[in-house]
């Protein structure tokens, strides 16, 4: 992430949404919240969409049912099986995505045919949808007590959003600016699972490793994706906000699945 406003973007939000989960699952709504409501804001201004104002509803409305559907979904009891109703909180971010889709086509069928860019902003409000909705992993994480690893997790993110920022010389500086994106990514953990404090709760180191890895490289994808490969102004400042906040959200639920798959 070669932009300043794209890099500050990710590192600020990947570190409050992470404190977020370690302070409990309200706090957590909150926060991915405002992720939700900074992405849906520019996200449409990213895509240079026509119906900006309508599009911009669907993924505020439903990113924040995701939030607030993992907020209030049954958990696992103890004794039953893994497919138990609740046993996985992605059920209902799965649900709020099915919706936001087929709001993104009823938005484009109430616009009629012949307007403009129809299926360019279809397909890009899916894809927001999915980005969106995706944010609600983060609550997930705080409502499963595993606060630790989404504090490391968002450290991860934000060292190597800003590693992007460090301007190596030649033809091979992205490579390299990637290169230590990725390695800052998968080292944070394993510096600060040493000076983690106990009462804070037990911090996974393999959990935390993977995640943060998948983190990084979400990052540098999202970076070579920008608008001019990040090196120039995005869309406006609302756009460049809204894709340094999505792989933040995406991550979320990425790092969900880490913790579920893996042994914690």
């Amino acid at each position: 992430m070669k932009h300043p406003l794209l890099a500050a973007a990710a590192a600020i939000t990947a570190v409050l949404v992470g404190a977020a989960c370690l302070g409990g699952p309200w706090f957590s709504v909150a926060m991915a919240a405002v992720l939700v409501i900074a992405a849906a804001l520019g996200w449409p201004q990213l895509l240079g969409a026509p119906a900006r104002k309508s599009l911009t509803a669907v993924l505020g409305v439903s990113g924040l049912a995701a939030v607030g559907a993992v907020s209030l979904w049954p958990g696992q009891s103890s004794g039953e099986g893994p497919t138990a109703f609740g046993a996985s909180l992605i059920e209902p971010i799965a649900v709020c995505m099915a919706l936001g889709v087929v709001a993104a086509f009823m938005v484009q069928l109430f616009r009629g045919s012949g307007s403009p860019q129809r299926l360019e902003s279809t397909a890009g409000t899916i894809t927001g949808v999915a980005v969106v909705c995706a944010g609600a992993g983060w609550v997930a994480l705080a409502r499963y007590d595993a606060g630790p690893l989404a504090v490391s997790v968002g450290l991860s993110l934000a060292l190597a959003a800003l590693a992007g920022l460090v301007p190596f010389p030649g033809r091979s500086g992205r490579g390299l600016a990637a290169g230590l994106s990725l390695v800052l990514a998968g080292v944070v953990p394993v510096v600060v699972e040493p000076l983690w404090p106990a009462s804070w709760g037990a911090l996974s180191l393999p959990a935390a490793v993977v995640a943060g890895l998948l983190g990084g490289l979400v990052l540098v994808l999202t970076g070579r994706t920008a608008p001019d490969r990040g090196l120039g102004r995005p869309l406006g400042r609302r756009a460049a906000v809204a894709l340094g906040v999505a792989p933040v959200a995406v991550v979320g639920l990425l790092t969900y699945f880490v913790f579920r798959i893996m042994p914690v």
